[in-house]
């Protein structure tokens, strides 16, 4: 990480989060089913983050961002023994199907964007966030926030996901038309560049692919659809039955003996506020 560059280049086009929003929402239902990458990337980070051990060493208040169906939010509960924790999100519907969901005890529910944390300075121990700041148009406000939010020796570990993210949709596409399929990912240097910009320290990072395999095409897209990860901010989507077809040849060609592979390119931050 250290030949990153000091001035990474300016940020995309901002993503249009109403629209994300109702994707996960209507992903709600489906999403722990689907999500088994997703679930493999956030048992890593929950790894990370620590735990109540001593009155000493106490949680107090930990935040899930992108808490999603809470699913997390409840192992990050169980993990940390913090006293409070608060699960937030965008899409309403992912809230409202985590609230009906038992097992509620200690965790309050926010919408609300990360990047604008309605919570007090300096009143959080803990954040623990798994594939979610990737739909973020700020990185400098997200991490200004986690900065302003977090006490001095708080900790925050945080997943998301790097350019080559489903390279081998995207490169499958690519054979049958020349739009945009595929959501775009942020460099790791423009992330790294506002967690210094913001005053926290960067204590680790680890950056892997997670590679997941599936029987058809159909699977493949069930399981990116079906956790909300299907909004591009192009002119995606199937476009008939013409496309859909080439589409299927060209991601045949990857085929393995496991399958169709979909990967994810991860990349996991542990920070700290001085």
């Amino acid at each position: 990480m250290a030949a990153l560059a000091a001035t990474p280049a300016a940020p995309p086009t901002p993503r249009d989060k109403s629209k994300i929003a109702d994707a996960f929402s209507k992903a709600a239902a489906d999403y722990d089913q689907l999500a088994q990458a997703q679930k493999r990337i956030a048992q890593k980070v929950l790894d990370l983050c620590p735990t109540s051990t001593s009155a000493e060493s106490r949680i107090g208040h930990a935040l899930d961002i992108g808490c999603g169906t809470g699913y997390w939010t409840r192992r990050l509960r169980d993990h940390s023994q913090a006293q409070q924790i608060t699960g937030l999100d965008l899409a309403e519907g992912m809230l409202r199907f985590a609230d009906e969901q038992p097992d509620n005890q200690r965790i309050q529910w926010l919408c609300a964007d990360a990047e604008q944390l309605p919570l007090p300075a300096e009143n959080l121990d803990l954040v623990f966030s798994s594939l979610a700041i990737q739909w973020c148009n700020d990185y400098h406000a997200l991490f200004g926030s986690i900065a302003r939010t977090l006490k001095p020796g708080g900790e925050a570990h945080i997943a998301t996901l790097l350019p080559g993210t489903l390279c081998e949709l995207e490169q499958s596409w690519a054979k049958v038309d020349n739009k945009t399929h595929i959501n775009r990912f942020t460099d790791a240097q423009i992330l790294i560049h506002a967690i210094r910009k913001a005053g926290l320290t960067l204590s680790a990072t680890d950056a892997y692919c997670e590679t997941m395999f599936y029987p058809d095409l159909r699977a493949v897209f069930d399981s990116i659809k079906g956790v909300g990860a299907h909004h591009t901010e192009g002119e995606a989507g199937l476009t008939g039955r013409r496309s859909l077809l080439k589409l299927k040849q060209a991601y045949e060609t990857r085929r393995t003996s496991e399958g169709l592979p979909v990967s994810y390119q991860v990349l996991i931050l542990s920070l700290r506020k001085p």
